[in-house]
């Protein structure tokens, strides 16, 4: 059966997209599922997070072996995946040029799908970690997936995104892909003695009611989480006692029962 395909997005930064997709791979690998992360971000978070330290990866850029070349050059996804659980497709800020260099954002929404159909039989799940911003990149990432999960911090700014994101989701959903679903939003970064963070997470669930999107229960702020993203490993793995660390497997579940297309 071909890997569901799971675009991590949100146009705000700083909210978790990335360490939300390390832990979501730690979680799918642990229920025996094979992974592969694909950071379709400029900055690069997800590739160093996930091993790739700055100099390898400009090395990869100068062997043409990142996901620009995937993308602009035609160089098959295949042959970019650094093998691993998770496997990796490594981005590097050239990426930023695809912007430019690919013309409409709608004349060429299924390139980054067409690319990774190859790639579907060989894993069971793959993540695209998308850039904090609603681009060309990020309206492939969204084309290509089955479903989104929407990691989002718990103040006002950030919510303030997520209105316009679920526009971005429904526009993609009736131009290009319409069997595109939302998995739900995962809270990160909560402070649960802080009247703010529940003020907020309130509203945002009051937000998305209407929308029947699930709002699961919140991931804590922690050290834990830089701290094993300073050791290229998840959280999950490496501080399992981490409170509310556990709602990526729940989020794995979530996943793992949406529909394959």
């Amino acid at each position: 059966m071909p890997a569901i395909i799971v675009a991590v997005a949100n146009q705000k930064g700083g909210v978790g997209k990335t360490t939300s997709t390390v832990n979501l791979a730690r979680a799918l690998i642990e229920t025996g599922k094979r992974v592969l992360v694909v950071d379709c971000d400029p900055q690069s978070s997800l590739s160093i997070v996930t091993g790739v330290d700055p100099q390898a990866l400009r090395r990869l850029e100068e062997q043409g072996k990142t996901l620009y070349y995937g993308l602009v050059k035609d160089v098959p996804l295949a042959e970019l995946v650094i093998e691993g659980s998770p496997a990796l497709i490594p981005a590097s800020i050239r990426l930023a040029n695809a912007e430019t260099e690919i013309v409409s954002p709608f004349g060429v929404a299924s390139i980054l799908k067409e690319k990774l159909e190859p790639l579907r039989e060989q894993f069971d799940v793959i993540l695209i970690d998308c850039p904090p911003t609603l681009s060309l990149l990020t309206v492939n990432a969204l084309t290509a997936a089955n479903t989104v999960v929407i990691p989002c911090k718990t103040d006002y700014l950030s919510i303030m995104g997520v209105p316009l994101l679920i526009d971005t989701i429904e526009n993609v959903r009736r131009r290009a892909n319409p069997g595109l679903s939302v998995t739900g939003i995962l809270p990160t970064l909560y402070n649960a003695r802080a009247n703010h963070d529940a003020e907020v997470l309130n509203e945002l669930r009051n937000a998305v009611a209407h929308k029947r999107i699930e709002v699961f229960p919140p991931v804590n702020r922690s050290t834990a989480f830089d701290k094993a993203n300073a050791e290229g490993r998840a959280a999950l793995e490496l501080f399992p006692e981490t409170p509310g660390v556990d709602q990526y497997r729940l989020v794995a579940a979530r996943v793992l029962g949406e529909r394959r297309g």
